[in-house]
């Protein structure tokens, strides 16, 4: 803005010059006209100042012409800024942590989500201070001295356990006499796919730990009634109970897997379906008094006033009820009381229902497990129950597709609560 001033009030210079001059030509033929210079005078001073109009008609086009130039320049170079504004806002949008490096190995520029990851001081600082691992170094190394375009995708991951696929290429147009080359480094997060691996990996050795042991059962005692016991009919009637009980564990962990499988289909399908909380709640709860009987295990019902409705799966709803109170009756202390409520919340959008007992409790630790597939505070127990370890993980992904979660609360030695939220119809 400075400058076009200053080019401005030089023009006006120059005109003002060339309109001084030209009063003066006038005053020359006006004084030549009545004779007060003689001829020789007046075209010696008149091609004077004719040449000083002259250059000062150049003077005045030439800046004319710098004024133009600078302003092609300041056009390109705002075209040019505009240009990588719309680059960097475009790779800001981007989801995933995006890095370009230049030959010195320091970055020069890191989108939002690259700072998010790396840190938001990492621009301008070397790129080996914050990307250690020798994989992606090497990878780095290929781009700049051997003068790949794409140097693979390298595994990354950092402290917070969150893992990458990092693919390091050169940047397109770099390399040149010009332009420096620079590599650029994407990073695409598969945490959770590995994670989802692991999960699958580790549920089907779990259930093939889980149907292997009453398998191996059945058959050494199979081999036994077909050998040394064939004619020993008190050992047989022992085994044939024995084999009995193994298959029907074998048929609950089957009937499990596919009523965890058939959930997690329906899992994206959001229930509709109006419940009468009070009518279910008292159906479980003398389903689960004759599992606890031989226990002396009590069940009381309280249902608030406004919370006998909600919105939910009535079959699955049952299920979830079912299995957790079910659960109280088998690890509660014996001749204890199993509280079964369901009270409205603050919003009186949705109900709680709360499942309490007066059992030994849960520690801690095992508190955030608890609803993992073949996950078990106490193994022996559980398997002598005729648990199969799949109980709360259906409950877990039943409550998932009524957008509700399993609260558990305990304290070892004052019983445990499991409770959830359900939309209030």
């Amino acid at each position: 803005m400075k400058s076009k001033k200053l080019e401005t009030t030089g023009i006006q210079a120059l005109l003002s010059e060339r309109t001084i001059i030209i009063v003066l030509l006038a005053l020359l033929a006006f004084f030549w006209s009545i004779q007060l210079i003689d001829t020789l005078a007046a075209l010696l001073i008149f091609g004077t100042i004719a040449g000083l109009l002259v250059r000062l008609e150049f003077k005045r086009h030439r800046m004319s012409l710098r004024m133009r130039i600078a302003e092609t320049k300041k056009l390109e170079f705002n075209k040019r800024g505009g240009i990588k504004s719309v680059r960097a806002n475009t790779l800001n949008a981007v989801p995933l942590p995006i890095l370009i490096i230049g030959e010195d190995h320091r970055i020069s520029f890191a989108n939002h989500s690259a700072l998010d990851l790396l840190g938001s001081d990492i621009v301008g600082n070397d790129v080996y201070i914050y990307l250690r691992q020798s994989k992606i170094v090497d990878a780095i190394e290929k781009v700049f001295e051997d003068g790949k375009k794409h140097a693979g995708v390298v595994r990354y991951t950092n402290k917070q356990k969150r893992s990458f696929d990092v693919t390091v290429a050169r940047v397109s147009g770099t390399g040149g006499e010009d332009v420096p080359t620079q590599a650029m480094a994407f990073f695409y997060e598969i945490t959770s796919m590995l994670q989802t691996e692991q999960m699958r990996v580790d549920f089907v050795a779990n259930a093939s730990h889980e149907l292997r042991t009453p398998l191996s059962s059945l058959i050494g005692f199979i081999e036994t009634l077909q050998g040394p016991a064939k004619d020993d009919v008190p050992a047989r009637d022992r085994f044939l109970g024995i084999m009995q009980s193994e298959a029907e564990r074998m048929v609950r962990l089957i009937d499990d897997l596919l009523s965890l499988s058939k959930i997690e289909m329906s899992r994206h399908q959001a229930p509709d379906t109006q419940v009468n909380v009070e009518t279910m709640v008292q159906s479980v709860a003398l389903t689960a008094q004759s599992a606890g009987k031989e226990r002396g295990i009590d069940f009381k019902v309280k249902i608030a006033k406004g919370a006998t409705r909600v919105i939910a799966d009535p079959d699955q709803l049952m299920q979830v009820l079912l299995n957790l109170a079910v659960n109280a009756a088998k690890y509660a202390d014996r001749d204890s009381t199993v509280h079964i409520s369901a009270d409205l919340v603050k919003n009186k959008k949705h109900v709680q229902l709360s499942i309490q007992d007066e059992g030994p409790g849960i520690s801690n630790e095992h508190l955030a497990r608890l609803t993992e597939r073949f996950y078990r505070v106490d193994n022996a127990r559980s398997r002598k129950m005729g648990g199969t370890g799949l109980g709360l993980a259906i409950v877990k992904h039943i409550l998932l597709r009524h957008d509700s979660v399993l609260d558990v609360t305990s304290k070892v030695g004052s019983g445990t609560t499991f409770s959830f939220k359900l939309l209030r119809a």
